[in-house]
């Protein structure tokens, strides 16, 4: 077998997803805050909480999948499996930045820039503003962990203002 027969179809599954058409979503969230802290302290709330979502501490892994031997390759590369990220750390996911007065230009950056592929495909960015009355969440998933409504569920995993405890003296 040659290996110009094979580039072609390597070439496919590795296309799917390039730096000029990332496989992720996002949603950006502003929130009114009662102090310039507010934002500092929304990121330490996530951090915390996707420690108890299953779903955030799932990886993306590529797998050997058996092609239709039509193609007459035993195996190759194209398909994909979930499993859970023995090192997780939601620190590594949820990030505070520098205050900001647009939110939109800012969130617009971070969702040029790739997931990292070895650990799990999700990001959590705390943007405060500038004016200390506000701060936005942007929540970054790739299509790979979650499609549009399932990444709305993890999201609520986190932000769900039900589950949270209830203030102490």
């Amino acid at each position: 077998m040659t290996a110009d027969l094979l580039a072609p179809l390597d070439l496919a599954f590795w296309n799917i997803e390039s730096a000029e058409h990332p496989m992720h979503l996002g949603a950006l969230g502003i929130f009114s805050a009662h102090s310039p802290a507010a934002g500092a302290h929304a990121a330490d709330l996530l951090a915390a909480r996707a420690a108890g979502v299953p779903g955030l501490r799932m990886r993306i892994r590529d797998v050997w999948q058996p092609l239709p031997s039509a193609l007459r390759r035993p195996l190759a590369f194209g398909g994909a499996a979930r499993e859970a990220d023995p090192d997780f750390d939601p620190l590594n996911h949820v990030r505070l930045h520098a205050p900001t007065a647009d939110f939109q230009a800012v969130a617009g950056r971070l969702m040029e820039q790739p997931l990292e592929r070895d650990r799990p495909p999700w990001e959590a960015h705390v943007l405060p503003g500038e004016d200390g009355v506000c701060f936005a969440v942007l929540f970054k998933f790739h299509h790979a962990l979650a499609d549009g409504l399932r990444a709305l569920t993890l999201a609520a995993g986190v932000m769900d203002p039900m589950d949270m405890p209830a203030p102490g003296p």
